[in-house]
């Protein structure tokens, strides 16, 4: 199963999988729905430019799938794209791999090791 990515604010890394415990839905998008929003790694640009254009700085947390005790589905959004959703908690054993990401002088998105 392909990888998918969970976009989440610093703090919210910091208080759960930072800290070696499992991350459960805590945005209002996710609490809603009942799942954690994903997206798939060709999907990332475009998330992010919609739903966290006002942060400066945010997390791409890499899922392996296979790893998790949680059902991923596969579903459309309101225009038929498929999205990944995770049914229940990321367990940080599922985690693959961590992008930090802030905003530079031109208001990109970059990783933080790129710098400016």
């Amino acid at each position: 199963m392909a990888q998918v990515c969970k976009i989440m604010p610093h703090e919210e890394w910091d208080d759960s999988i930072g800290a070696g415990r499992a991350y459960v839905a805590v945005s209002e998008a996710d609490l809603r729905d009942g799942y954690l929003h994903c997206s798939s790694p060709e999907q990332v640009p475009g998330t992010l430019a919609k739903w966290y254009s006002t942060l400066d700085s945010v997390m791409v947390v890499t899922i392996d799938p296979s790893r998790l005790t949680s059902e991923v589905k596969w579903e459309p959004n309101a225009v038929g794209e498929l999205f990944p959703h995770i049914y229940g908690p990321i367990v940080p054993e599922a985690v693959a791999g961590v992008a930090k990401l802030r905003r530079n002088s031109t208001g990109e998105l970059v990783s933080i090791e790129e710098g400016e």
